[in-house]
């Protein structure tokens, strides 16, 4: 009985040195911003399926000169910009004495966090802290650089906002990443950081002329990061990820439906249809930019409308007559029945837009509008 006693007596005084001795110890330090970055990087790797084959380089860029890059950045779309006005004014998406480029500096000039440039091949990060916000970025970003290392991203399929290639390239690349980004958060982040998360992005300020930026470029600016992960989901898993990256969507009709894109599905060759001023640009218009003239040029979830599925293929022309700007579409549809469907939409949308609609055979619409 005392032999037991005194057995209970020494462990409890063996417990409260260990405890003491725990509560004296140093404070493990938190990780620094180069190990969060490595952090981030295996992480990246882990669900790509991929080693990135050098370390990417990660820049913390202070405010100003962050902004001043972005800047720099976008002055390269300035030409691509001018010729994309046209369409935006003849669609009426914008008053025809607004310049597209200005309100696209407006709308993207201030807002981003971070981006990944493939020419350069360097990561910038807005400040020098990894934030939940930032963090998650960061994410988005390593993503494009893995990609980049791994299958050259530094590659261009049309120029400005109005190239349905170029969207289309877009809904892939950027699908991958934001696959990665979302797992980002809800595997790796606890609720407390996700709340942080959404409060930091709720907190940064917005310019108040936001307001006076037309909806369409915002609409198209947005829908690559909102379908991207639909299509993606489609391609069967990394495997299939990789496969697209070394045959991206070709049209909007593949970037909207996957087994299209998997059965290669290319578009029926449509004639340029003729202008009637001098000629700014021509080329294929696409399923999502004719969704978002029926829609008034504003689309808030990156859908297509019903209406365009039949969509066969296209071809567009845009031109100017002294300050009248104008565009035509000709639309082929599979089915004479989806053309008639198209016709109705697009016949509604021009009554209260000035635009004509005509019928240049069973499966083929014409839409044309000036402003």
């Amino acid at each position: 009985m005392i032999g037991g006693l005194g057995r209970c007596r020494r462990a409890a005084v063996a417990v409260a040195v260990a405890l003491a001795a725990a509560g004296c110890a140093p404070d493990v330090p938190p990780p620094t911003r180069e190990q969060q970055v490595d952090q981030l990087i295996a992480f990246v790797e882990a669900v790509r399926g991929h080693r990135f084959v050098t370390r990417p380089q990660v820049d913390f860029v202070p405010d100003a000169e962050f902004r001043q890059h972005v800047l720099d950045a976008i002055e390269a779309t300035e030409p691509a910009l001018d010729v994309d006005e046209v369409a935006f004014k003849a669609l009426g998406w914008m008053p025809p004495t607004d310049d597209l480029f200005e309100k696209y500096k407006i709308a993207f000039g201030g807002t981003v966090v971070g981006f990944y440039d493939p020419a350069t091949k360097v990561l910038e990060v807005r400040g020098d802290e990894l934030t939940p916000y930032r963090r998650e970025v960061v994410v988005h970003e390593l993503t494009h650089a893995l990609d980049d290392q791994l299958f050259d991203l530094n590659v261009t399929m049309g120029d400005g906002v109005l190239s349905e290639q170029q969207l289309a390239f877009l809904v892939g690349v950027e699908g991958d990443a934001v696959n990665v980004q979302r797992s980002y958060v809800i595997n790796v982040m606890t609720p407390i950081e996700q709340l942080q998360n959404v409060a930091e992005q709720l907190s940064f300020q917005i310019d108040p002329a936001i307001l006076s930026v037309p909806l369409a470029l915002l609409s198209t600016s947005q829908t690559p990061y909102l379908q991207g992960p639909e299509f993606v989901a489609g391609l069967g898993g990394n495997n299939g990820v990789d496969a697209m990256f070394e045959r991206f969507p070709a049209t909007a009709e593949q970037a909207w439906n996957p087994a299209k894109y998997l059965a290669d599905e290319g578009a029926v060759a449509v004639a340029t249809p003729p202008s009637a001023g001098t000629v700014v640009n021509s080329g294929s218009w696409g399923q999502f930019f004719m969704s978002l003239i029926l829609s008034n040029g504003v689309n808030l979830d990156g859908r297509v409308d019903p209406v365009t599925n039949g969509w066969a293929g296209d071809a567009y022309v845009s031109w100017t007559d002294g300050d009248v700007s104008c565009i035509r579409i000709d639309t082929r549809q599979d089915t004479a029945a989806q053309a008639d469907s198209l016709q109705a939409a697009q016949a509604t949308w021009a009554s209260s837009s000035g635009a004509v609609v005509s019928r240049l055979d069973p499966t083929t619409t014409r839409l044309t509008s000036c402003n």
